[in-house]
């Protein structure tokens, strides 16, 4: 038998992930060296030096040997780095738009810190402005993922990523943005599996570029492959709400700028719609963009970028902060556990009791206020948007059953 099968797995239970730490232990050690409880250097034992641990004092969710911190120090990845000229702090924040002491305190709000009152009022708000708003049905496909989802080695996990991948890129197929001479820039490109799905939409294309954008750096990362033999293809390590493109020079000698994003999350869908907006040298060259959602609950007002829509509605930060809570109702409308779910899956026939809330409402209605709010919101980004000459919808891109999240805004020239 190995060494390392006859060693010990950490006894540290992760509770995000509902199970104990994978990695190895040390002989005669329980925890591995992460999940080793921090020690004061003082407290110590001499003798035994090598074994201490303490917070990094870049970052304290992580530890690190304290004999070893000056070299850690040095690759840690929270160390500040140089300030690159493309990062012009809060250039996204929309922190000029609104009252210093009121941009200080916009913080997320949970829904039961308002009255029921307040509640009820915005909800009926919400349902008189949904009357005005629609939602195009059209589902266009790209062919070429289309094709990839049929190898047999894909998992339902993987199938449901590429089926929203096709239709994103199927969006801008069908809107005519796969031109000669853009630049796609996709916030928060994560992976980055959508921009290589781009890339590969655009290979007979001239002079066609991808720019990602991601403030962390996630493992695994699809374009590295790409970015190794063509120049066309480039990832930047930035916050949106600091980034100028006016200051980055990739896309410069491109004639179109489209923005992508797969489920940016919250506020960072204004702070992108915000960074295309704030490029004065490149604004005439903003031919459209494919902004698909979620996390409506993580909004905030002062980044938001429909609050003349709803400024015009009569609406304001406390109307917003409620539609944001509300708009969880979506997403979480069953208000059954993991478990029960779980057991439902099982025994599909199995009666369910559906309760009505403080608010007279089923499940099935909150989820449809939910809806509501979170296209509302997206509504108010649109008029923004339409600003720069666009043509612009809120579009289904996929179906409810490949993500709850399936609504999308499309702007194109007109």
């Amino acid at each position: 038998m190995s060494d390392k099968s006859q060693q010990q797995q950490c006894k540290f239970f992760v509770q995000r992930k509902k199970r104990y730490c994978k990695m190895l232990v040390k002989p005669n050690q329980q925890f591995c060296g992460e999940h080793q409880k921090p020690l004061d250097p003082t407290d110590a034992d001499e003798s035994n030096t090598s074994s201490i641990r303490i917070a990094c004092p870049l970052d304290g969710k992580h530890t690190v040997y304290a004999h070893n911190l000056q070299k850690h120090l040095k690759i840690c990845n929270a160390r500040p780095g140089e300030v690159e000229p493309y990062i012009i702090k809060d250039i996204n924040s929309g922190n000029s738009e609104v009252p210093i002491e009121l941009a200080s305190t916009d913080t997320y709000q949970m829904l039961y810190t308002f009255s029921k009152d307040q509640i009820a009022t915005v909800i009926d708000k919400v349902s008189k402005l949904y009357e005005h708003i629609s939602v195009t049905e059209k589902m266009p496909q790209f062919t070429i993922v289309e094709e990839e989802m049929k190898k047999p080695e894909y998992g339902p996990k993987t199938i449901k990523h590429l089926k929203q991948a096709s239709a994103i890129v199927g969006m801008l197929e069908h809107y005519d943005m796969l031109k000669d001479d853009s630049c796609f820039i996709e916030f928060g490109a994560g992976r980055g599996q959508l921009s290589c799905w781009v890339a590969e939409a655009t290979n007979n294309k001239k002079n066609c570029k991808i720019l990602l954008v991601e403030r962390a750096s996630p493992k695994h990362k699809r374009d590295n492959k790409l970015a190794r033999v063509s120049d066309r293809i480039q990832r930047i390590r930035a916050d949106i709400a600091h980034l100028s493109l006016d200051k980055y020079d990739f896309p410069k000698d491109t004639k179109h700028i489209i923005g992508i994003t797969k489920h940016l999350c919250g506020e960072a869908t204004d702070l992108a719609i915000r960074c295309l907006a704030n490029s004065e040298s490149n604004k005439k060259k903003i031919g459209g963009a494919v902004f698909t959602f979620c996390c409506h609950h993580r909004c905030r007002w002062t980044p938001y970028t429909g609050k003349q829509f709803f400024e015009e509605n009569n609406l304001g930060i406390t109307e917003f902060n409620i539609m944001c809570g509300l708009s969880s109702w979506a997403t979480c409308g069953t208000g059954f556990s993991r478990e029960y779910r779980e057991e439902l899956k099982i025994q599909p026939n199995k009666q369910i009791k559906l309760d009505l809330n403080d608010y007279g409402l089923s499940r099935e209605e909150r989820e449809d206020i939910g809806r509501k709010c979170k296209n509302v919101i997206n509504y108010g980004r649109l008029l923004f948007l339409e600003q720069f000459g666009l043509k612009c919808q809120l579009h289904f891109y996929v179906e409810k059953d490949v993500t709850l999240e399936n609504v999308c805004i499309v702007a194109y020239k007109r």
